[in-house]
């Protein structure tokens, strides 16, 4: 008898558990649909484009790169992207160049391409052509947006030899954007667990919104607190690689005998923000680069600047620190790194004065 009844219990504890997965699993579902469908609205990038085969990226089989799909709008009710022949956001370009006329490129990443600005002509690469026009009336302007995101250096590198020097451009501005520290916390899978901080990401599909929003909003339990020895050693990070990329990027330009302006990067947080402050508007960097902790980011993005302020020394080449003339904070960024709109417009307005009052594309 109470080999039956046990049988029982277990039946009925089976089945309840049973129905608890089941309504997880169909919330789980409808979350990932409301959340797919809200991407899709907001950013015009979901799901449902790689169902339809319109995914946003595509490798081209030309050059072997990550380009954006050409001739395409992925319209957004935050975001829209239009996407040239060439796979870029940015206007038609031709390489034949109308006599008497002024081409620059911008060469990068997310930053460059604009994630965030809402149009084609809201990014500071756009931004920066409009004054150009207004500065140059009788000249036919044209600003090459090259910027891809997730790019990194290797990545630009890449770009700018395959696509923007045969287009013959008067100057070349790269702004490198910081993709590069991602291989820096990847050697966090070598460092014994013991000694690793904070919970693990889940490995699930990336497409996964639910997934994604789940490790944005507990990025806290991943990542080192302000007062925890962060897992990696910011002066301890070789940069020879990252310096090597550097130059080879100084090398192709001046090869093709393009004038190279590099950028230093601006970001949304300041050691000199409060601690609260900062780790606010570091969520981003922090979810992307948990081997590190908030001094250490700070250090980290401190030496890769200071990297890029020494290459153009070196070698010759001119370097705005547009780090130093962005500040922090929510008005001109609109998470860790990306441009607002207000940002968008202190970048073009930044970089058009440099490149006068340098005299960069003659008078």
């Amino acid at each position: 008898m109470s080999g039956a009844m046990n049988g029982t219990i277990e039946t009925g504890a089976g089945r309840r558990i049973g129905a608890i997965v089941l309504a997880a699993a169909a919330i789980f579902v409808v979350l990932e649909a409301v959340l797919q469908v809200r991407s899709h609205l907001r950013f015009g990038q979901s799901v449902f484009n790689a169902l339809r085969g319109e995914t946003r990226y595509v490798e081209d089989e030309r050059t072997g790169l990550k380009l954006l799909r050409p001739n395409r709008v992925f319209p957004g009710k935050e975001v829209e992207i239009r996407t040239n022949s060439l796979g870029l956001r940015s206007p038609e370009v031709s390489p034949a160049r109308a006599p008497g006329s002024l081409r620059v490129a911008v060469v990068g990443a997310s930053t460059v391409m604009g994630e965030m600005a809402h149009s084609n002509e809201a990014t500071f690469a756009a931004l920066l052509g409009e004054r150009l026009r207004q500065r140059y009336p009788g000249r036919q302007v044209e600003v090459v947006n090259a910027g891809i995101s997730g790019y990194r250096l290797a990545d630009q590198v890449r770009m700018l030899r395959q696509i923007v020097l045969p287009l013959r451009p008067d100057l070349v501005i790269a702004y490198p954007g910081f993709n590069d520290f991602a291989d820096y916390c990847r050697d966090n899978a070598s460092v014994p667990a013991a000694q690793r901080q904070g919970l693990p990401l889940l490995t699930l599909p990336g497409w996964l919104l639910t997934v994604d929003a789940v490790r944005r909003k507990t990025v806290f339990l991943r990542t080192a607190s302000p007062g925890r020895k962060t897992v990696r050693d910011p002066d301890a990070v070789d940069l020879a690689p990252y310096r090597g990329r550097l130059e080879s990027l100084v090398a192709a330009a001046h090869g093709a005998g393009v004038p190279l302006l590099l950028a230093t990067n601006a970001r949304a947080y300041r050691a000199e923000q409060p601690v609260e402050e900062q780790m606010r508007l570091s969520e981003q960097a922090r979810y992307f680069n948990p081997c590190f902790d908030l001094p250490g980011l700070n250090a980290l993005y401190d030496r890769h600047n200071a990297e890029i302020v020494d290459v153009g020394r070196r070698l010759g080449v001119p370097v705005l620190p547009l780090h130093e003339r962005i500040p922090g904070g929510r008005r001109y960024f609109a998470d860790a790194s990306h441009f607002a709109p207000a940002g968008e417009r202190l970048a073009a307005d930044t970089i058009f004065a440099f490149l006068v009052s340098g005299d960069l594309l003659g008078s």
